[in-house]
């Protein structure tokens, strides 16, 4: 009898840590589950950021891209204007010199030939 009260005693001692064992190695894996779950939710929490980040760095990019070139458009529109009123005035005061040129021209040839009176325009 002291041989069965020894082997049940040793069984349930054995028992006992088994039950510790699988109650410590539950307890270890709820533990890693909610450590895996916090990990995931702050890869995907972190995933989505990015994708705002980006999207919103892109539609930056975007806009300032078409503002600058709004802005290359109106500069190239008032360089323009400028330089079709600068060859304008050129033109102008170009056709002006050349009549001034004739008008002195003709006056130096009319007093060469020694007319006097009206000025004769010479043709040819």
């Amino acid at each position: 009898m002291e041989t069965m009260y020894f082997v049940l005693g040793m069984l349930s001692i054995v028992g006992a840590a088994f039950v510790a064992t699988t109650v410590w190695g539950v307890v270890k894996i709820n533990k890693l589950m909610k450590t895996i779950r916090n990990q995931e939710e702050w890869i995907v929490n972190n995933d989505r950021l990015m994708h705002e980040n980006f999207n919103n760095m892109h539609k930056d990019i975007a806009r300032d891209f078409d503002s600058i070139h709004r802005r290359i458009s109106i500069i190239t529109e008032e360089l323009n204007r400028d330089i079709n009123k600068k060859t304008e005035d050129l033109h102008r005061d170009i056709n002006e010199e050349i009549k001034n040129v004739t008008s002195y021209i003709d006056s130096r040839i009319d007093k060469a030939l020694g007319l006097t009176g009206a000025k004769q325009v010479i043709k040819g």
